[in-house]
C-alpha cells in the first residue's frame, strides 16, 4: 500500500529515500529510491524505512507513438522463425499490453505490470512460430493498447500487416542422364523436383557441368518442375553434373558423375562370311587400341551373348561349324561399361550356299484329296539360293500353292524339280482322289431291297403254316367230343307211352 499520504493526481509519483528499491504502489503511485536526504519519519512501507517522502507533479501519459512489426523473411516450411513488434515511445508501461495476431488469430498476448521504469520506452514483444502450409498468405500485425481507465484514457495502434511467405522442397532433385558420352557428342540432361511449394513456377533451376552452366529449358506439370539442357564434351574424363533447385529461401541440389569416353570403334572378323555347310568359322571382336581401364568387350548374336570378355582378356573370339539354321546370322561385337554399350560393329550374314534338298517336310511323297475339296499342290525344295520348284502331270504344268477344287483327274504322279546355281533336285509325288460310285450303292439297295421281300415271305409262310397246324389240332380234338356227345344223347331217350 502507498503511505497515507495521498497523490494529489493520478498518475503520480511519491519518492522516498532510504533502502529501498523501487516498488509498484496502488492507486497507480510508484516509489522510487533517491540519494539519502535528512530523515524525516520512520514511516515503514512493506518493510522499507521511509527517511523522505515527497510527492512530485504527476506523470503526463504517453500514448503508443508507432507500433512496428520488424520485416520478416521468406520462411522455409516447419523452420522455427521468431515475430518481434516494437511499441516506441510509450508511458506508463505497467498499463500497456502487446498482441500478435496472425489474420483474426491471436498469437500472442504481453502485459507489463512489474514494468518500473519512469518516462516514454520503446517496448519489443517476441513471438516464436513454425510455419506450415496453411500460413501461407496470412497476415501478421502488432497491436498495442494502454488503458489508463477509469481515471484517464484508453490508447490503441497497430503496425502495418505483414504478409506471411512459406516456401517448401520436401524431395530432392532427380538427375537423369547418360552415365557415360562419347567425346564430342551431345547428350540430354534433366532435372526434375516435386512437390513444389507454393506454386511450381517459382521454382528456380542452375544446371552445369564440369562446372560451367548449361542452357536449359523448364517445363511443368502439377507440382512438378523440370529443367532439360544437353551435355557435351570435347575432352575425356570423369564431369560432375550439378543441379539446385531453389524456391524462397530453399535450396535442394543433386550430382552426377559422367564420364566423358573416347573409344575407337571395335573390330569385328570373321574368317569366311561365305561359306558352305558345315566349315569352320571363326568369329573375332577386338579393339584396334589399347582399351581404356573398365571397358569390355562382347560378342553376340541377335538372340544373346556369345563370348563376355574380362578386363585382361580384351579380344574375344567365337568359333563354329556352319550349319544350314546358320545361313543369314549377324554377329555383333560391343564396346561396353558396365551395362552400358559404348560402341557395337555389325558384320554382314553369314552366306551359306547350298544346293537343292527336297525331304517330306516340304514336299511330301503322297497326297491323299477328297473329289470335291478345294486343296492346293505344295512342294518346297531348301537351298541357298532359294531353289526354284517346277512340278507336272503328264507333261503338263501344275500351279504350286494354288486353291482349286479336286476332281478325279487330279489323281496320279507328279514330277516335281528344284534347281539354284549349285545343283538340283527331283521328287515324284502321288496324288490319290477318294470319290464316291454309285454302282455298288445301287446294288446294294437292291440286295437289301431282296433280302427285305425274301424275309417278309418267309414269315408269311411259317405264320400261315403255324395257323393250319393250330386249326387241324383244334378239329382233332372236336371229333371225339362229338361223338361221346351222341353216345349219352341215345342212351338217355326215355321209352314214350301210348295209350288208346
Amino acid at each position: 500500500p502507498c503511505p497515507a499520504l495521498p497523490c494529489p493526481a493520478l498518475p503520480c509519483l511519491l519518492v522516498l529515500s532510504g533502502a529501498g528499491l523501487s516498488h509498484p504502489g496502488a492507486r497507480g503511485c510508484t516509489f522510487q529510491a533517491l540519494p539519502p536526504a535528512a530523515p524525516f519519519s520512520s514511516t515503514q512501507v512493506d518493510g522499507i524505512r521511509l527517511t523522505d517522502l515527497r510527492v512530485l507533479p504527476p506523470l503526463a501519459p504517453g500514448p503508443p507513438e508507432r507500433v512496428v512489426l520488424e520485416p520478416l523473411p521468406e520462411m522455409e516450411l516447419g523452420r522455427a522463425y521468431n515475430l518481434t513488434c516494437w511499441v516506441l515511445n510509450v508511458a506508463p508501461v505497467a498499463h500497456l499490453t502487446m498482441t500478435i495476431r496472425r489474420g483474426a488469430q491471436t498469437l500472442h498476448t504481453e502485459t507489463f505490470q512489474n514494468h518500473t521504469r519512469i518516462g516514454p520506452n520503446n517496448i519489443p514483444v517476441t513471438h516464436e512460430i513454425t510455419p506450415q502450409r496453411r500460413d501461407h498468405g496470412q497476415e501478421i500485425t502488432c497491436h498495442a493498447a494502454l488503458d489508463l481507465t477509469p481515471h484517464g484514457p484508453h490508447f490503441e495502434n497497430s503496425s502495418s500487416a505483414v504478409e506471411l511467405k512459406v516456401y517448401d522442397l520436401p524431395e530432392e532433385p532427380q538427375l537423369l542422364t547418360s552415365l557415360y558420352i562419347e567425346v564430342g557428342t551431345r547428350a540430354t540432361a534433366r532435372c526434375g523436383v516435386a512437390g513444389v511449394f507454393p506454386t511450381v513456377g517459382e521454382a528456380r533451376f542452375t544446371l552445369s557441368f564440369g562446372g560451367e552452366s548449361l542452357n536449359f529449358t523448364v517445363t511443368t506439370s502439377g507440382d512438378t518442375a523440370t529443367a532439360q539442357g544437353e551435355v557435351w564434351s570435347l575432352f575425356p574424363g570423369q564431369r560432375e553434373l550439378k543441379c539446385t533447385v531453389t524456391v524462397g529461401p530453399v535450396s535442394r541440389s543433386a550430382g552426377q558423375s559422367v564420364l566423358v569416353y573416347s573409344l575407337p570403334e571395335p573390330v569385328l572378323e570373321v574368317t569366311e562370311s561365305r561359306t558352305l555347310v558345315n566349315s569352320s568359322v571363326i568369329v573375332t571382336c577386338r579393339s584396334p587400341e589399347a582399351d581404356p581401364l573398365g571397358v569390355l568387350l562382347q560378342l553376340r548374336d541377335a538372340k544373346r551373348v556369345l563370348v563376355p570378355s574380362a578386363p585382361a582378356q580384351p579380344p574375344v573370339q567365337f568359333q563354329l561349324t556352319a550349319g544350314e539354321e546358320d545361313d543369314g546370322r549377324e554377329f555383333t561385337c560391343e564396346a561396353r561399361w558396365g551395362y552400358t554399350a559404348l560402341g557395337s560393329v555389325t558384320n554382314r550374314p553369314l552366306s551359306l550356299p547350298d544346293g537343292p534338298r527336297m525331304d517330306d517336310s516340304g514336299c511330301p511323297r503322297e497326297w491323299i484329296w477328297k473329289e470335291g475339296t478345294e486343296q492346293s499342290f505344295s512342294c518346297l525344295a531348301r537351298g541357298n539360293p532359294a531353289p526354284a520348284v517346277e512340278c507336272m502331270k503328264d507333261g503338263v504344268s501344275v500351279s504350286i500353292g494354288v486353291q482349286r477344287q479336286v476332281r478325279r483327274e487330279d489323281a496320279g504322279t507328279y514330277r516335281c524339280k528344284a534347281s539354284n546355281a549349285h545343283g538340283s533336285a527331283s521328287r515324284e509325288v502321288t496324288v490319290q482322289v477318294e470319290y464316291f460310285h454309285i454302282l455298288p450303292l445301287v446294288l446294294g439297295l437292291v440286295g437289301a431291297a431282296a433280302a427285305g421281300a425274301g424275309l417278309a415271305a418267309w414269315g408269311y409262310m411259317y405264320y400261315r403254316s403255324k395257323r393250319i397246324r393250330k386249326y387241324r389240332l383244334r378239329q382233332q380234338q372236336a371229333k371225339p367230343a362229338e361223338q361221346t356227345n351222341l353216345n349219352g344223347a341215345a342212351q338217355s331217350t326215355p321209352d314214350v307211352e301210348h295209350s288208346v
